[in-house]
């Protein structure tokens, strides 16, 4: 049976004052500034139970609530001992009896034994391994280290042989990075990472008002706590190695030709497994041209802009779009070149986004868009973002990427392609005035050249039909 214990317990008023400080300091918090407030904390049964040799260690999850009545699940993986460990410590267990709450993903002797637990396919109460597929390179024996580099989740490598990502924002229902790695893996697809297994656990749904005497409690959720994969080892990040090759002075191409057909197979894989559909023209010009506006209150840079940039959306109007599944979130940052070829990764997509609204089916061009943007920022490194040395490298990289890519998943419309290229650059527009203002300038002068271009489309367009105007007259 699980715990439930909330912060007005006056007992327990240091502990949970360390736990609120952990939670709220942690790099894979995403409510910070906005004023959040610890207003539950779960504690389902042990993964690890106390009173063995290795440290004691569960799945809590805490619920964290806004001024606006919103709120928000976190996962906190704890290994309990006896004596505080500084570099690993949340602070002194509720629980006296267990000593000290620490963050087991930091903990290598914890996490070891977590590990041989998922292996040994023990019985942990809401929890459970898939099937692995390379099972037999997965030991328990493995060495447990944290990855330092993550943000919005824990990457904890299993010797030089897998990787478990421990979810830190908890969302009920199946995660999108499981559920898309477990069908592009049935799918064979060569260009993301196997999927091994993954761990879920039930929460309880929170509620800011008091259980009625005899009412029925709310019904508990399925929650996907953690997923173990393949790692990609002798990786190197896509966004550092283009950007080190431009300062080189050295092209993109061929590695940009290349991630177009990864991408490729991706899409073509994710509209097998899941279904395609189609979008109205219309209506997403009309959702566009809306983040326009909010984007022009909270930028003034937009302001002058506006009218040009709302001509690009009507490229959408004319035809239906296809939709289907999308990486959602893809930019160089997202992919890795592995001695077996480049690997698309983090399929959870856009994190601003609601669980509901990634789930949704979107335009392939949402991802195509998202990586030729992120082929826009490595023109920072150089000395001249804009002049004629970056403007080469890009139209380099951006030719071969589309060229590979419309190979494989077939012709792109290019004015759908500037609208969602827009679409993305008034976003980034909006978070470089709040940032990073000394960028503003990459986005905006993408901005600029795609309205260029697709006013120069629309005045071709119109010469063209002007004949046959004037032979109806």
């Amino acid at each position: 049976m699980s715990e439930n214990t909330t912060p007005e317990q006056p007992d327990a008023t240091e502990a949970l004052e360390s736990l609120q400080d952990f939670v709220m300091g942690a790099r894979w918090f995403a409510g910070k500034g906005r004023d959040g407030q610890l207003a539950g904390l779960e504690q389902p049964d042990w993964i690890v139970e106390p009173g063995g040799q290795a440290p004691a260690v569960r799945a809590e999850y805490v619920t964290v609530v806004y001024p606006d009545d919103s709120h928000e699940y976190y996962q906190l993986l704890v290994s309990y001992r006896p004596e505080p460990v500084g570099e690993f410590l949340i602070g002194p267990a509720l629980d006296p009896d267990l000593g000290y709450a620490h963050d087991a993903p930091r903990d290598v002797e914890a996490m070891r034994a977590v590990l041989q637990s998922v292996l040994a396919g023990s019985q942990v109460p809401h929890a459970w391994a898939e099937s692995l597929p390379d099972g037999a390179k997965l030991r328990g024996d493995l060495t447990p280290r944290v990855f330092g580099g993550e943000q919005s989740n824990t990457n904890v490598l299993l010797g030089d042989v897998a990787l478990m990502k421990i979810f830190r924002k908890l969302e009920v229902g199946p995660n999108l990075d499981i559920q898309m790695h477990d069908a592009l893996g049935r799918a064979r697809v060569s260009s993301a990472a196997r999927l091994y297994g993954w761990v879920s656990g039930l929460l309880t749904p929170f509620s800011d008002e008091d259980w009625v005497d005899g009412a029925e409690p709310p019904e508990a959720q399925r929650v996907d706590l953690m997923m173990i994969s393949e790692l990609l080892r002798d990786a190197r990040d896509g966004w550092e190695l283009a950007c080190g090759l431009a300062q080189s002075g050295e092209g993109f191409a061929g590695h940009a030709a290349a991630l177009g057909s990864a991408l490729a197979e991706v899409h073509l894989a994710l509209a097998d497994t899941f279904g395609a559909s189609t979008l109205t023209g219309t209506d997403v010009a009309a959702t566009m041209r809306a983040r326009l506006e909010t984007a022009s209150a909270q930028a003034p840079d937009l302001r002058d802009r506006r009218q040009a940039l709302s001509s690009v959306f009507d490229g959408l109007e004319a035809d239906a779009l296809r939709a289907q599944r999308v990486h959602g979130d893809f930019h160089l940052g997202q992919t890795l070149l592995t001695p077996d070829g480049w690997k698309i990764i983090d399929f959870e997509g856009e994190p601003m986004k609601s669980f509901a609204e990634r789930q949704l089916p979107d335009s392939p061009l949402r991802d195509v868009a998202g990586l030729l943007r992120s082929f826009g920022y490595v023109t920072s490194v150089f000395d001249d973002p804009t002049g004629e040395q970056a403007r080469a490298w890009l139209a380099e990289a951006r030719e071969a990427f589309l060229d590979a890519y419309s190979r494989d998943a077939g012709p792109i419309d290019p004015a759908a392609l500037a609208a969602y290229e827009a679409d993305k650059a008034i976003y980034e527009v909006v978070y470089e005035t709040r940032n990073r203002p000394d960028w503003v300038t990459i986005p905006l002068s993408a901005l600029e050249a795609i309205a260029l271009s697709a006013d120069t489309t629309s005045d071709a367009t119109s010469d063209a039909a002007a004949p046959a105007a004037d032979q109806e007259n």
